[in-house]
């Protein structure tokens, strides 16, 4: 059976010594570790990441109340339950900012064994729930994700088989322009843009559509570090992110593989790439927007 890991946070080493007893006494397959305040606690949970945090409200240092915020903006520890134990901070209004901070219930002291056991299994049992369902979220998004990915995929070749049958269409129209005069001209030019604007305006934005969905925040991220960026440059720039070549890229957006490239030599220059550098790779590594800048992206 895996034990499970709780941490108990006092700066009186004789308490810790009392509860550690307890648990001990119980004979429950329970992993301790201790902390004399609450910076020391904050790397320890960092660490080990335990099923539940015991912990006083003042210490010095960083107290209680300090280190439940910690924890709690910090989605990997956010979910892990803490419980305050405090011999003094016991008024209605004291136990409200304990709860409001993220502490889910509270241990008066001194402490009663009784209690401190019968609280622990409530908390755990609420860490296991926790565990279970970020656990099956995971699996939902990394389910979604891939589903995501395959319609990505999908819209792509969808985008280049769409492209190659206007280039044959454009080639059956072109045998057809020795044998109509102006006026027919016009309408076959007018045919001829009306489709690539439909193509553009239709078939680019769902595509970009599912590309968000993908890969979420890579158009804020780019905005972000390079805002000079034009928008055709930063539409190569998705495709670069999903690894096409100048020629694939080139078939979607209706150009020629030399105009694409011209374009992500200007890229490149915005950037400040050099000769050795690869541009894919730093758009594919492109970093996340710092929690300082305008932006709401996380860290």
């Amino acid at each position: 059976m895996n034990k499970q890991k709780i941490l108990v946070v006092d700066d009186e080493p004789a308490l810790l010594e009392v509860i550690v007893k307890y648990y001990i006494e119980s004979h429950e397959p329970f992993e301790l570790f201790q902390a004399l305040n609450g910076e020391t606690a904050l790397h320890v949970v960092q660490n080990v990441i335990p099923d539940l945090v015991l912990t006083d409200w003042e210490m010095p240092v960083m107290d209680g109340l300090q280190l439940i915020g910690k924890m709690k903006a910090d989605e990997k520890l956010c979910d892990i339950p803490v419980v305050m134990m405090t011999g003094f901070m016991l008024s209605a209004y004291d136990l409200r900012t304990a709860m409001s901070v993220g502490a889910v219930d509270y241990i008066r002291k001194p402490i009663d064994k009784i209690e401190l056991l019968a609280r622990t299994k409530t908390m755990l049992r609420i860490s296991t729930a926790n565990k279970t369902i970020r656990k099956q979220e995971e699996e939902r998004l990394i389910t979604k994700l891939e589903h995501n990915k395959k319609e990505l995929a999908i819209a792509a070749l969808h985008l280049a088989n769409y492209q190659k049958r206007n280039e044959e269409m454009l080639v059956e129209i072109k045998k057809l322009i020795p044998n109509i005069n102006r006026e027919g001209m016009e309408i076959i030019r007018k045919i001829v843009n009306d489709n690539k604007s439909n193509y553009e305006s239709d078939f680019l934005d769902i595509f970009e559509t599912q590309f968000r969905d993908v890969h979420a925040d890579f158009y804020e991220r780019l905005d972000y570090w390079h805002p000079e960026l034009t928008p055709t440059e930063k539409k190569i720039c998705t495709f670069l992110k999903m690894n096409l070549n100048s020629k694939e890229i080139a078939v979607l957006l209706l150009s020629t593989p030399a105009s694409v490239e011209v374009t992500r030599a200007k890229i490149r220059k915005k950037i400040g790439l050099d000769h050795s550098q690869s541009l894919t790779e730093y758009i594919s590594a492109i970093r996340i927007v710092p929690l300082n800048s305008k932006s709401s992206l996380p860290d």
